[in-house]
This record gives structure tokens, C-alpha cells and sequence, in this order.
């Protein structure tokens, strides 16, 4: 019997996550809940829309589980904050892994997101309220710290640390042995070659690159094998 699940948010996040949720059938969606203060009405999703300053009298705290629904808002702090004031109260957290996610490292946290073709090397240790959004690649030996957000296609090598709080932008790319400090932002399609320190961010900068125009019988030589073999 699986088991019941709230999902924490009334948003397109929550939506997202209801979709996955009922796609690979993980968990028993009961409801959504909110802040008072942000709850302007009773339904969501044609699933009941509760107060999160009341969910205790709604679901049973020792069975039942809670999904914190928000993504990398303000460098993941909107999502940390949630889940430490929930998890202070005694909630359980479920887990969200991909049946097509291959998990060979360890999970020491909760309120994760492991999206559809993740793969987790082994050794790997991941942290709490961490999401990995489709298409990534956390490498052998990586340590991935809590509240990190990873976008989609991305790779994280071989035995990297990850900090706190961080963001990895869409197909960015850490190289192995490589150290990330608390609170960093990689932007998207960035490669990181060297370590970053703690609260700081790195981008490849998109509007200075060059387009050169070929004939269509030189374009084509471009990519011919035993032309650029050597």
C-alpha cells in the first residue's frame, strides 16, 4: 500500500511534481498545502488545499509524508527554509526518485528529487532537500551537500564536494576533483575547471562568441573524419 503524500505548494512546481508523482505511481497524493496567508482556495489540482499551519491535524505525522515543492528560488533558500521549519515540527519527508534513475551512491537526506535518467555513481553521498533535475550525471566520490539544485544535463565528476546551497545551471559542467564552496552559482552551460570559493558564481559569458560562414561544400568538410584525425 503506498503510502500518503502532501505536497507542500500550490504552484507549477507542485504541479510538476504531482505529474511524477502520479506518473510512476509513487506515492498516494492527498492534498497540497499552503500558508494560510497564501491560500485562496480550496481546491488544487482537484486535490484538497490545506493550511500548512494546520496539516497537523490532517495527516498522520508518523506515516504519512510531506514533499517541499519549490525549486532554486533565491538560490535555494525559499526551499531550505520550508523544509527546516517543517522538518523542526516533527514532519516526515518522502524521497522522489525516477524508476529510470540509477542510484549506486547514498542518499543520507530527504525531500529529495532524483529526476527522470539521473545517474548517482557510487560512493556518491548526497545530502537533504537536494533536487537533480533529468539528464545528470553526479559522478563516483561526489559529495553534494544539502539544498543544492542541479539543472538539468548536468555533470557533476568524479570526486568533486559540492558546498551548501548551491545551483548548477543547465548543462554546466564541474571536472573532476574539482571543490565548490558553500552558496556558489554555476551558470548555465559553464564548465568549472578550477575550485570556486564559497559564495561565489561563474558563467560563460554568451554574447561574445564568433559565427563564421561557410560555403556548403566547406561546412560539410568540417566535420569529415580523416580530415581532422590529426
Amino acid at each position: 500500500m503506498k503510502q500518503n503524500l502532501v505536497i507542500i505548494g500550490a504552484n507549477t512546481t507542485a504541479e510538476h511534481v504531482y505529474s511524477f508523482v502520479k506518473e510512476y505511481n509513487l506515492f498516494n497524493v492527498i492534498g497540497f498545502a499552503v500558508d494560510a496567508a497564501y491560500k485562496n482556495q480550496d481546491i488544487f489540482l482537484d486535490k484538497p488545499l490545506f493550511e500548512i499551519e494546520n496539516l497537523e491535524n490532517i495527516i498522520d505525522k508518523k506515516n504519512d509524508l510531506i514533499f517541499v515543492a519549490i525549486l532554486w528560488n533565491r538560490l535555494n533558500v525559499d526551499r531550505r527554509n520550508m523544509y527546516l521549519r517543517l522538518q523542526s515540527q516533527g514532519f516526515k519527508f518522502a524521497n522522489l526518485v525516477s524508476p529510470t534513475a540509477k542510484i549506486r551512491g547514498k542518499i543520507l537526506g530527504n525531500n529529495c528529487w532524483f529526476h527522470d535518467y539521473v545517474i548517482v555513481q557510487h560512493d556518491a553521498i548526497i545530502g537533504a532537500n537536494v533536487i537533480v533535475m533529468a539528464y545528470s550525471i553526479i559522478g563516483a566520490h561526489v559529495e553534494l551537500k544539502s539544498h543544492c539544485f542541479v539543472a538539468a544535463k548536468s555533470v557533476v565528476g568524479g570526486n568533486c564536494k559540492v558546498g551548501e546551497q548551491c545551483f548548477l545551471g543547465i548543462a554546466s559542467i564541474v571536472l573532476d576533483d574539482r571543490k565548490i564552496g558553500d552558496k556558489c552559482i554555476v551558470g548555465a552551460a559553464t564548465v568549472v575547471k578550477r575550485d570556486m570559493p564559497s559564495f561565489s558564481s561563474i558563467k560563460t559569458t554568451l554574447d561574445n562568441f564568433n559565427v563564421k560562414i561557410y560555403l556548403e561544400s566547406e561546412i560539410e568538410n568540417k566535420l569529415l573524419y580523416t580530415a581532422n584525425q590529426h
